[in-house]
């Protein structure tokens, strides 16, 4: 489903290369991980892949060339390895300014949010601030807030 052939990534004034020419492919309906010691490039990859980092070499989604992030709109969700939630508000909070971006309807979006919730398993949370809660809930807050899209496929950087 989510593929990519000689995929590199370059950076700084001199073209340092952080990523050089990597093939992968992930299957669709299945769980798919990148396994390597911290800093190998794994999260490298993953952000070339989803057109996050600027890149060469060829990305596909489907059958479909990927040339930057909003070819994916809709379709793929990133949870990226620390939560995005503002650390203030607290977790339903987050959760319902993520829905009032995405869903119009009041009735679905109060659903949605409950859905939301369980399946994450931060329901008993739902009044905590972010600042309060572990690591592993905030990595569950973040999948969270990218369920709300409801998207096709999720990555995941460093879920644990």
């Amino acid at each position: 489903m989510l593929s990519c052939k000689e995929l590199s990534v370059e950076v700084g004034a001199n073209k340092t290369r952080i990523l050089d020419r990597a093939n992968a492919g992930f299957k669709g309906n299945a769980l798919n991980a990148v396994i390597g010691p911290s800093g190998c490039g794994k999260t490298t990859l993953v952000k070339a892949m989803l057109g996050i980092l600027p890149s060469t070499g060829d990305v596909h989604y489907g059958d479909k060339p990927i040339r930057d992030s909003a070819d994916l709109q809709g379709k793929l969700s990133f949870a990226p390895q620390f939560s995005i939630a503002h650390e203030r508000l607290r977790v339903e909070e987050a959760l319902r300014y993520a829905l009032d971006l995405c869903v119009v309807d009041k009735a679905a979006k109060i659903e949605r949010l409950e859905e939301i919730l369980k399946r994450i398993g931060l329901g008993e949370h739902r009044t905590k601030r972010v600042d309060s809660l572990s690591g592993g809930q905030l990595r569950r807050l973040g999948l969270g807030l990218e369920l709300v899209g409801d998207p096709e496929t999720m990555v995941c950087d460093e879920v644990t």
